[in-house]
């Protein structure tokens, strides 16, 4: 007797601890939240330290290309969310003026900005996931 109410127990727990675990359609939810708002601060940043009048009207401006995916970086959707230039040209560039080069001095404008997003992110997909509470 005692072995089934520990299992009811324990049965019981299991579905109390699933109720708070997103799955991954809610964590895809969840984390697309909070990239969006990482996108919003790296195109702020983006247009701030790297912005100019120069016209590319092949790829146009680094600033005006950031995008986010509610999917991993294999396209997959695993309730990951990623956030990136949607072209190698600016990601290119971009990893450049962060970096540095031989003729670039570094300035970790993109390390700053994930540094200085965290709380923006956290506070965005502790947002996203109280809207689930109210399903």
């Amino acid at each position: 007797m005692a072995n089934d109410d520990m299992a009811d127990q324990l049965e019981g727990w299991l579905k109390d601890v699933h109720k708070l675990v997103p799955n991954e359609a809610e964590q895809e939810r969840i984390t697309a939240a909070g990239a969006k708002k990482l996108a919003d601060n790296l195109t702020e940043v983006t247009r701030k330290k790297h912005y100019s009048n120069h016209k590319d009207e092949k790829y146009g401006h680094m600033a005006d290309n950031i995008s986010y995916n509610s999917n991993d970086i294999d396209g997959e959707h695993d309730g990951s969310s990623i956030v990136g230039w949607t072209n190698k040209y600016h990601d290119m560039n971009a990893m450049r003026l962060n970096d540095g080069t031989k003729h670039i001095r570094a300035d970790h404008f993109v390390d700053q900005n994930l540094a200085d997003s965290q709380d923006d992110v956290f506070n965005a997909m502790l947002d996203e996931y109280k809207k689930g509470d109210d399903d």
